[in-house]
């Protein structure tokens, strides 16, 4: 089953970076280019909020229900969403920084002022590019039109517990203004997604650096690419940095903190987690410069920090040993095959156990020899534990809907069996 594992794995690697190298890493022009396109559609959207009525006024019940309906975590249907919108509009609720310009926004939308005002309000809020999508995304979406956006999708989960701002019935979406909608995030997802996929080898890079911490490395780079793809949405050529200078950061904080939440048995903080790294890093050092293991103090004092300090840090490494980890080296035995047995059964329950097994098996005689496999393997009945229907297909060389079309005949025709059923009710009995 391992290797199945492994080599279907395997597969997916070689599938994903031979997709990786069909996009070759941008040039800065390139960078320039395709970035000016993602940014004018971003601002080219905010242009459309001001001047479309339908999306005016889905903009006032936003802006308004920004100051009156908290992102209280229990009012999302998924947790997920909540976390999105805590990142996406934290500074424009009540206490943030664009609090008094979103305050400016929902009075110019209340008294109807101009196009030209409205855009000069929402140029001020500095809207980020994925929020920017999200908003069109649900002013869409509340038209009839299907838009995937996680944004959007969080949007209108918090949607549900706003108070209605406006009294007047919500404007139709103009055909124009729907065409132009739809093109505008068209062309910012292109462009995304351009700087997305010319540099998914710095993922791939940067995930393989934290192999063998206990994590797959499939889902490092699942990881490595969220961070990457935030980059490309929060990207500003204009501020001179290269693209693969900014994503850097982005998919390194991903990966690490992955890692740090999935990676071991305990969950440390994000900066415990960075300083035990950085300790364990300065004591590899100078194992190689000196050759012997630093003491305490020396370590700490290489580190700046107080032996206490130091000593404390080295012992968090120490507190979560996997069960699953290998005894000794090149050997397929691991610590739990080294933990004696428990909790212990009563002394007659194994008597009781063996029994019923040898009545079944008495009775498994009647089936076919497909049903009689499967049976046997999904009781238990054989010398080892249950298996699943994945494990039974493997071993049988069929379908998983072929085990359970068989696990489900074979039940029946023993359903029918006197013996099985009186053998059920004497154990049940006698367990109880």
């Amino acid at each position: 089953m391992d290797s199945v594992l492994a080599d279907t794995e395997e597969k997916d690697l070689e599938r994903l970076f031979a997709e990786a190298r069909r996009y070759p890493l941008l040039t800065a022009e390139q960078e320039r280019e395709v970035d000016t396109r993602k940014w004018a559609a971003v601002h080219g959207l905010q242009a459309l909020f001001a001047r479309d009525a339908a999306a005016r006024h889905y903009l006032l019940e936003w802006a308004g229900n920004c100051a009156l309906a908290p992102l209280d975590i229990a009012r999302f249907d998924n947790r997920e969403h909540h976390f999105i919108l805590r990142r996406e509009v934290a500074e424009y609720l009540p206490g943030g920084k664009a609090q008094e310009a979103m305050q400016a926004l929902a009075a110019g939308l209340r008294k109807g002022r101009s196009e030209r005002h409205l855009a000069k309000l929402i140029s001020d809020l500095k809207l980020p590019a994925s929020l920017t999508v999200g908003l069109a995304g649900v002013i869409l979406r509340l038209n009839g039109q299907e838009v995937p956006c996680s944004v959007a999708n969080a949007l209108q989960d918090w949607q549900q517990s706003w108070q209605r701002i406006s009294r007047r019935a919500r404007p139709a979406l103009d055909e124009t203004a729907r065409m132009t909608l739809e093109s505008l995030i068209e062309e910012y997802t292109d462009a995304r997604d351009t700087l997305t996929m010319h540099n998914l080898r710095l993922v791939y890079s940067i995930a393989g650096r934290h192999r063998g911490k206990g994590v797959n490395f499939l889902d490092l780079i699942q990881e490595g690419t969220l961070g990457l793809i935030r980059a490309a949405e929060k990207f500003e050529y204009d501020k001179g940095f290269r693209f693969s200078t900014y994503c850097f950061n982005w998919i390194t904080q991903s990966v690490r903190r992955f890692v740090g939440d999935t990676g071991g048995l305990v969950r440390y903080p994000t900066h415990v987690q960075e300083q035990v790294g950085k300790l364990y890093r300065i004591k590899l050092n100078l194992v190689n410069k000196t050759g012997n293991e630093p003491g305490d103090e020396e370590l700490a004092e290489a580190a700046g920090l107080s032996v206490e300090k130091t000593r404390q840090l080295l012992q968090l490494r120490n507190l979560g040993v996997s069960l699953d980890t290998p005894q000794y080296e090149d050997d397929d035995s691991t610590l739990l095959d080294t933990l004696s047995g428990g909790p212990f059964q009563h002394t007659e329950a194994r008597a009781e156990t063996d029994s019923l097994h040898e009545r079944l098996l008495s009775e498994l005689t009647s089936l076919e020899p497909a049903e009689r496999q499967v049976v046997i393997a999904r009781w238990g009945l054989h010398e080892g534990p249950p298996l699943s229907r994945a494990e039974i297909a493997d071993k049988m060389a069929v379908s998983r809907e072929w085990v359970r079309q068989l696990e489900r005949s074979a039940l029946n025709k023993l359903s029918r069996s006197e013996t099985v059923r009186t053998a059920y009710e004497d154990y049940g009995a006698v367990s109880s």
